[in-house]
């Protein structure tokens, strides 16, 4: 990581009080001059693409816009794990585990999964009531979730806990959501 730049842009577009975020991540100048280095394809200046989302082609010199709509997240998969495991492709007897927060489904395809309100948990959740790092849920036997140190805690299926062990259809309350944990053989 190196130094933070700011750049800011009046846009004619946009009412008073709103405000639209670009950001971008540079490699080091190292690693720039390496990717310019001649006889390299695809070597000089990055190419401006023009505006997506409804944005207007951008001005020489703004940062790229993003290649994902702003707060979408990629979901991972489900699926075998083992060598012969085809992409997507369920073994008998296997469970599948999910959440569903607001009518959105959140695959478990890892042994653990974050919780919170930061960009860098599992999944993310916006609600003012909920930490940064919230809870977590376990994939065990049995599956559990446990509070991160909170500020508001947990509340699992009607009881404030710091850890409780998860059954298909537990309901976890973090902030003002409501997380359903669903199971499924399959």
């Amino acid at each position: 990581m190196g130094a933070i730049k700011v750049h800011l842009q009046k846009a004619d577009d946009l009412d008073t009080g709103l405000y639209r975020v670009r950001s971008r991540t540079l490699a080091s100048s190292e690693s720039q001059d390496a990717q310019q280095a001649p006889g390299r394809p695809g070597a000089g200046a990055p190419q401006q693409r023009p505006g997506g989302y409804g944005y207007p082609a951008q001005p020489a010199g703004a940062p790229p816009m993003p290649s994902t709509p702003p707060g979408a997240r990629p979901v991972p998969r489900t699926g075998g794990t083992g060598a012969g495991a085809g992409a997507g492709a369920q073994q008998q007897g296997q469970t599948r585990r999910w959440i569903e927060i607001n009518g959105s489904r959140h695959q478990i395809s890892r042994p653990t999964l974050v919780l919170g309100r930061s960009t860098d948990a599992d999944v993310r959740i916006d609600d003012p009531g909920v930490s940064r790092r919230h809870c977590e849920i376990r994939v065990g036997t049995p599956p559990t979730v446990q509070d991160l140190g909170s500020t508001n805690g947990i509340v699992v299926d009607g009881q404030h806990t710091t850890r409780a062990t998860l059954r298909d259809g537990s309901r976890i309350v973090v902030g003002s959501t409501t997380i359903v944990y669903r199971q499924a053989e399959g």
